[in-house]
């Protein structure tokens, strides 16, 4: 589409688009890069190698032979995908729940649950610590017997959902009720109203909220390292900064394959918005 010309032209927003790619890209790109150094050094170049990425396994410094930090990362993956798996679907729940009722009161829950955002990490992490320790300590699971995996992914949901369902929410204030009244005039059940006329609506809010809360999911370690259990449920943070002193191509490698990750996550999400815009035309063009 051409651009018309009595629109005003702001080179300063292209500015400031190309600046913000370069300064978000640029250093993630060096990092990838310098992944493939032979040597231990994550400033001075030393040859192309997968050292950091396939090394020998008796030095176990490589991601795929370094226990610890393959542990770290795959506990952090399954953290993430469990937390996306459970806030996604819930949040979209509660979201719709609330546009459907016409009461206050789930308007308060709803502000009551938003509400969790503004808390502080560190802070959440030691309240859910004490929680844990003292009033559940025994309570279903034995002696401390949430603490890890379990209590992990309880932190992860309690942070993820309400982005799930604020991401939700605020795509369901632009869509129009007399939709749905139509759809049930012309005899569609409440079940048939919400699978056929919402959530075709809500594909890419939805595909949106799994992008935000997995992403958020993979990076938060705080909460995570508050509430580890054995070596098996660290966090990925804690683990690459305390195996060894200093910053090293093993990190780099660690972040590509996070980048590796975030990028496919957001390739998914470019093709729901591109399905849900074909859909959205599908349903507006005459018959």
């Amino acid at each position: 589409m051409r651009r018309s010309r009595s629109e005003p032209h702001a080179p300063w927003l292209a500015a400031i688009t190309v600046g913000y790619l370069v300064w978000s890209l640029g250093p993630l790109i060096l990092a990838i890069v310098y992944s493939f150094n032979a040597g231990s050094s994550i400033t001075h170049w030393e040859g192309f190698s997968l050292r950091w990425w396939v090394g020998d396994p008796a030095a176990q410094e490589s991601i795929l032979y370094d226990q610890a930090t393959r542990s770290a990362l795959e506990h952090s993956l399954w953290l993430a995908t469990l937390t996306t798996a459970i806030a996604l679907p819930v949040g979209t729940a509660f979201a719709m729940g609330c546009r459907g009722w016409r009461s206050r009161l789930p308007r308060l829950g709803l502000w009551t649950m938003l509400a969790a955002l503004a808390i502080p990490p560190v802070a959440l992490g030691a309240a859910m610590w004490l929680l844990f320790a003292f009033p559940l300590r025994g309570i279903p699971f034995g002696d401390f017997g949430w603490f890890g995996t379990k209590a992990q992914l309880a932190g992860l949901v309690t942070v993820g959902l309400p982005l799930a369902t604020l991401v939700v929410w605020v795509r369901l204030l632009l869509l129009d009720r007399e939709q749905d009244e139509m759809a049930a005039d012309l005899g569609a059940p409440p079940g048939g109203v919400v699978w056929r006329v919402l959530l075709p609506q809500l594909a890419p809010a939805i595909g949106a909220a799994a992008a935000v809360v997995f992403a958020g999911a993979l990076g938060e370690f705080v909460i995570v390292q508050a509430l580890v259990g054995t070596n098996e449920t660290r966090a990925l943070g804690p683990a690459l900064l305390g195996a060894r002193q200093g910053p090293e191509p093993r990190f780099s490698a660690i972040g590509a394959v996070l980048a590796i990750t975030g990028g496919a996550a957001y390739v998914l999400l470019a093709l729901t918005f591109r399905a849900a815009a074909r859909g959205s035309r599908a349903l507006t063009e005459p018959i």
